[in-house]
């Protein structure tokens, strides 16, 4: 029965993509009030966002996601998760050294599942030539359906950047319900325009590996 209401409302999400406006117009000002974000997500699927902004001190936001998939014969496949609610709280001070906090909110409508997370950050100048960035963040998944919480996780991340050559080194420790990992990753990351490179050793400490990774984006 849950899975039939998910799957329809999907469909109902889906069906506002084909019929609403295009997606370039949905690309509004970060101050619009309404959140409208159509995606195509693969060959045959798609998903689509939708929200609100509330206009309080803290920049609120909160909404629904649904995604709707299809096999090559047309036949509906539900993705795992075809209905999502989201919210989202952040807010930001300072221009020299700034301070940020997050809190965010994800929940899985079909199977009980979320993620709930904090985060705070700081940014300042180290001297004229770098900067100094520390973010900690805590997550924790719960399941309403089963009335449990597992996996607590707590990360804190510290970045050296130069502005003038946009490199980075970064060192990443966590603290979770299996230990304490002073140093769970250390690397350095470049970046070239809209493209990232990264390289970095995982679990230096007992196990190192070695990862590299690229990353390009792009917003319009």
């Amino acid at each position: 029965m849950k899975r039939r209401i998910a799957t329809r409302l999907a469909a109902v999400g889906i069906a506002f993509v084909c019929v609403g406006p295009h997606p370039q117009a949905a690309s509004a000002a970060d101050d619009d009030p309404l959140i409208w974000a159509p995606a195509k997500t693969g060959i045959n699927a798609y998903r689509l966002r939708l929200g609100v902004r509330f206009p309080w001190r803290w920049n609120t936001t909160a909404g629904a996601e649904f995604s709707m998939g299809a096999a090559q014969s047309g036949k509906i496949t539900p993705p795992a998760a075809p209905v999502r609610l989201w919210g989202a709280l952040s807010h930001k001070s300072g221009r020299a050294a700034t301070r940020s906090s997050q809190v965010s909110l994800d929940f899985n409508a079909l199977s009980g599942a979320g993620n709930v997370g904090a985060a705070t950050a700081r940014t300042w100048m180290v001297t004229p030539a770098v900067d100094a960035e520390v973010h900690r963040s805590i997550a924790l998944q719960c399941n309403a359906y089963e009335n449990r919480c597992v996996k607590p996780r707590l990360t804190q991340t510290a970045r050296l950047t130069s502005p003038a050559t946009r490199t980075s080194v970064v060192a990443q420790g966590e603290l979770s319900a299996d230990g304490i990992n002073s140093v769970s990753r250390i690397g350095f990351e470049q970046k070239f325009g809209n493209l990232q490179l990264g390289a970095a050793v995982v679990d230096p400490l007992l196990a190192p590996r070695s990862v590299f990774d690229i990353r390009y984006s792009l917003r319009w």
